[in-house]
């Protein structure tokens, strides 16, 4: 392991402490093994940069808008990364993967991408760039399947969001603003969060590795929010009954 890897994993691993445990320094460790292993089946068929995927899978979660206070000093990828050593050219790859991996990020450039105000440029590099593609795989998949019904309860609880409530319904098609909102306050509710993203989330996957193992823990999700259904309805009298009306699969 390269010292530069070593200075930027004591960095974030500190740094994540301030974060609840949907978001932790093992949330971190899990995206990074799976960025690697996404990279490293992706070098069958093309270029990947491994040092890029590595410290942008490292860094995805530092200065993350949910948790931003304003009176934190404003982190700079590029400053960190070329003063430990990094290239600055490799660094701004770097910075630029980690400001767009998130799902809030892609709901904002597909608004910006409907309205025209995004450049051609900027639209061929999310489509191309395969690190991106690795890192915002490997995070994705961290959403869904076990952890990722374990992490979505515990931001709720975090937030002191409910987990359930029979009068919330999702969105059928959540905008960048409403995702924000939710993320940063106590609307919605966890269920929810499965129907306006979590669910979402396997048909927006890049890499093939990516997409086989996001459908597997989907179908996890899935039978999760069948039991979820089972539980709820029990002693209702009717034998059943979707969660909150929004068992749509």
């Amino acid at each position: 392991m390269s010292q530069v890897i070593k200075n930027t994993e004591c960095f974030v691993r500190e740094y994540m402490k301030k974060y609840d445990c949907s978001h932790d320094w093992y949330h971190v460790q899990r995206v990074v093994r799976q960025a690697l292993a996404l990279a490293k089946a992706e070098l069958e068929s093309r270029a990947v940069d491994l040092e890029i995927v590595h410290l942008a899978a490292l860094l995805h979660d530092v200065d993350d808008a949910k948790y931003r206070d304003d009176r934190d000093e404003p982190f700079s990828c590029v400053n960190f990364l070329v003063g430990i050593g990094v290239d600055k050219a490799k660094a701004e790859i770097v910075r630029r993967i980690v400001d767009s991996v998130s799902f809030r990020k892609e709901l904002l450039a597909a608004e910006q991408d409907k309205m025209g105000v995004s450049s051609p440029e900027e639209r061929e590099w999310r489509r191309d760039c395969v690190e991106l593609a690795c890192v915002q795989d490997a995070d994705r998949l961290d959403a869904i399947g076990a952890f990722g019904v374990l992490r979505c309860a515990a931001f709720s609880g975090a937030r002191n969001r409910a987990l359930y409530d029979p009068d919330d319904h999702a969105a059928d098609e959540i905008t960048y603003a409403h995702y924000v909102r939710q993320s940063s306050g106590t609307t919605g509710t966890a269920v929810s969060h499965f129907h306006e993203k979590l669910l979402k989330l396997t048909l927006m996957m890049k890499t093939k590795r990516g997409k086989q193992e996001a459908e597997r823990r989907h179908a996890f999700m899935i039978q999760f929010l069948h039991q979820l259904d089972d539980e709820f309805s029990f002693g209702d009298g009717n034998g059943g009954g979707a969660v909150g009306g929004e068992m749509r699969f």
